[in-house]
């Protein structure tokens, strides 16, 4: 017969594992919360910098309704540098895509970085779910024509 106090740390454990497998869970279901594709425009070349029009279609593909949604546009070096946002989003119904677009100054290398694959443009998407908590989220997008295929929409 075991006794109670090796029982009570197996049980412990056994909870405590559970706990961590609930939190990966659901981390890796909010992990790809957004994916979609990324196109550009109108890229020119100004010094050290590059003026260009970024495109994205974006998918909500979480189980829930967003409000208050606001994309940002964050360089990809060590330093973050906050390179701007689109309008922000009023209402993303789940399920749903979104198109925007926006102008930006960005630097050469990014830009460079943009045209190789896998890079993408490092967005932030800041939300608010229907209870009114704040998330911040990545973007899992790829690069596809879009320019065209939004103006024909």
């Amino acid at each position: 017969m075991q006794s109670p106090r090796h029982s009570r740390v197996w049980l412990s454990l056994a909870v405590l594992a559970a706990l961590m497998l609930a939190t990966v869970a659901a981390s890796t279901r909010n992990a790809n919360q957004f994916a979609g594709y990324f196109d550009y425009s109108n890229a020119q070349e100004q010094g050290d910098l590059v003026q260009v029009t970024l495109h994205l279609q974006l998918y909500n593909q979480s189980d829930m309704d967003l409000r208050g949604v606001i994309v940002t546009l964050v360089d990809s070096s060590p330093a973050m540098t906050f390179r701007g946002n689109f309008q922000p989003i009023k209402s993303w119904k789940k399920q749903q895509f979104v198109n925007l677009q926006q102008e930006f100054s960005i630097s050469k290398r990014e830009f460079a970085e943009w045209n190789g694959a896998p890079a993408q443009p490092n967005l932030v998407i800041l939300y608010q779910d229907s209870k009114g908590q704040t998330f911040q989220r990545g973007a899992q997008i790829s690069r596809r024509q879009l320019v065209r295929v939004l103006s024909e929409e």
